[in-house]
């Protein structure tokens, strides 16, 4: 991606604030997949987890270590929290249906391990996208898995040129909003 620009010590220190920002806004006691979600396929456990821990039944107290992988940059955040009460005594089967957006990589009574591959850029970067309405605008990622809009542009997708127009649908993004905004006054 060659919008990107890798800054050295200063990108690492802006990602661990992101990251801390992130996983401090999205904890909570009763952190959970949301209701209506559609249903992550998996034929078998993953080799990590063994009969033993398939049978095992989650005990109170239990961890629960998240790793969201942001597809579009390459970056992971990691969050702690603990298991809801509702999962209490909970075996392999019902924990992969209650967090079925995620893939349960590790299973024990007191700690799971789960990853989520997210189909979008990490909380670092400024995203140039497209909104509902046809108007370019800066996004970023607020909740983990969706953008919020920071910034109309003031532009339509129209004001592109065409072949710019598909990369905007998904999404360019920038490591500052400076950039953002440096790419916009040259396109």
């Amino acid at each position: 991606m060659k919008q990107l620009k890798n800054t050295g010590w200063i990108h690492g220190v802006l990602l661990t604030a992101c990251a801390a920002a992130l996983a401090f806004g999205l904890m909570t006691e009763t952190a959970k997949a949301p209701e209506i979600a559609p249903k992550m396929l998996i034929a078998t456990p993953p080799a990590s987890v063994g009969a033993a821990e398939q049978k095992a039944k989650i005990a109170s107290g239990c961890e629960i270590i998240q790793t969201m992988a942001f597809t579009r940059c390459g970056h992971s955040v990691t969050r702690r929290v603990l298991a809801p009460d509702a999962l209490t005594g909970a075996d392999f089967a019902s924990a992969q249906d209650y967090y079925d957006l995620w893939q349960l990589e590790t299973f024990s009574p007191d700690r799971l391990e789960m990853r989520r591959e997210i189909p979008l850029f990490c909380p670092i970067h400024t995203v140039v996208g497209v909104n509902e309405a046809g108007d370019a605008v800066l996004m970023r990622n607020m909740y983990g898995d969706g953008m919020a809009v920071v910034r109309d542009t003031e532009r339509t997708l129209d004001s592109f040129a065409p072949d710019m127009r598909e990369e905007l649908l998904s999404g360019i993004g920038f490591d500052t909003e400076q950039q953002a905004e440096a790419w916009l006054q040259e396109h």
